[in-house]
């Protein structure tokens, strides 16, 4: 029997000239889609899988770095025979500013047995430090040093209060870029949202507390109210919410013609302290932020105007009263405020609805 050649279904190559090709299946529009939004979907997933990641484990270093310093000041304060009264907070000393170690109101101060701390002053209130009430204000430098001693301490001193900022400016978890001068540092509730003082909460991670929206991100707008200490603590309010009077004055006359403001002011306005034109002579030096240069985590602070949220100062070129000090900056004031605020502008004897004070100890 002939064998015959034994056909198959195969598609004859496709001839192009001399040469010949196959027939091959090809991706089409859709197909080719598809592959696009899966991997696009998978790339998204990834993403948002390590930036979790890395978010958990820049918290875990955090807390763990926190926690450290916590047993660091904790032996020191059993070694030193340092113990705070309940809801202060402790400070290491400052040599360069010349201060020893101190314990502080968490809490700026509070009525006793009051929650409105905008009750008409009378010598009967005492002074306590809680979260809870509004902070004591309408209150005059003179009596809040009195009403700090009958609390058992004193009112916060220049070198104290800058003592603290400068711990706390030293400490890279309070800079919005997560390095000291990187970005800017907290300055809690400053923009009249809501027009008033707060009270606080007794859970530190709860740092936009009573802000409404709460969400704030840039100085001059919400931001937290709670700043850390090189110790591990937490101090609430050291920036915004109200002003605090420490003990310094500046006797008359205070402002002469080489002295603190700008030449040509004939009113107070608010300056940077990296203003040329601005004279310093008169304040004290520790008072200055050049004060705090020494740390080595703080030598670029001459170079700080107030977007990194140090504050600036308030002062007259013309003025020759005597003038006390009020630092931080209240709720209303938001792009002055800062640990570094300094307010000129009240005697002694003047007092407001946004002025408040510390005790230390």
């Amino acid at each position: 029997m002939t064998r015959g050649r034994t056909s198959n279904s195969q598609t004859p190559p496709t001839t192009y000239g001399a040469c010949s090709y196959p027939t091959t299946g090809g991706f089409t529009i859709v197909e080719l889609l598809i592959v696009v939004v899966v991997i696009a979907i998978l790339a998204a997933i990834t993403i948002v899988s390590y930036n979790g990641i890395t978010k958990q484990a820049n918290e875990a270093s955090r807390d763990s770095t926190i926690a450290q310093w916590k047993k660091q000041a904790s032996l020191y304060k059993i070694e030193h025979e340092i113990q705070c009264p309940a809801n202060y907070v402790f400070v290491y000393g400052n040599e360069d500013l010349g201060t020893d170690d101190f314990c502080v109101m968490k809490y700026e101060a509070k009525i006793q047995g009051n929650d409105v701390g905008t009750t008409t002053y009378n010598s009967s209130m005492v002074a306590e430090s809680r979260a809870s009430g509004t902070p004591w204000v309408n209150i005059t430098q003179t009596n809040a040093i009195t009403e700090a001693t009958e609390a058992g301490g004193h009112m916060l001193t220049e070198a104290e209060w800058m003592t603290i900022a400068a711990d706390v400016l030293s400490v890279k978890y309070n800079w919005s870029g997560g390095t000291v001068g990187s970005g800017y540092i907290y300055n809690g509730h400053v923009n009249s949202n809501p027009a008033s003082g707060l009270s606080a909460s007794t859970d530190d991670t709860d740092s936009l507390y009573g802000i409404t929206g709460g969400t704030g991100t840039t100085v001059g707008t919400n931001s937290q109210r709670t700043l850390l200490l090189s110790t591990g603590d937490t101090i609430w309010d050291l920036s915004g919410n109200v002003w605090e009077w420490t003990q310094q004055t500046i006797g008359t006359p205070t402002f002469t013609t080489s002295n603190i403001g700008v030449a040509g002011d004939s009113a107070f306005a608010w300056r940077d302290y990296t203003n040329g034109s601005l004279s310093l002579a008169n304040l004290p030096t520790v008072s200055r932020p050049s004060a705090l240069a020494g740390n080595e985590t703080l030598g670029a602070i001459g170079s700080w105007d107030n977007s990194k949220g140090i504050g600036r100062v308030y002062a007259n070129y013309a003025d020759a009263s005597a003038r006390a000090f009020q630092r931080g900056g209240p709720w209303s004031n938001t792009s002055n405020v800062g640990v570094l605020a300094l307010n000129l502008s009240y005697t002694g004897s003047g007092w407001g609805t946004s002025i408040g004070f510390r005790v230390a100890q």
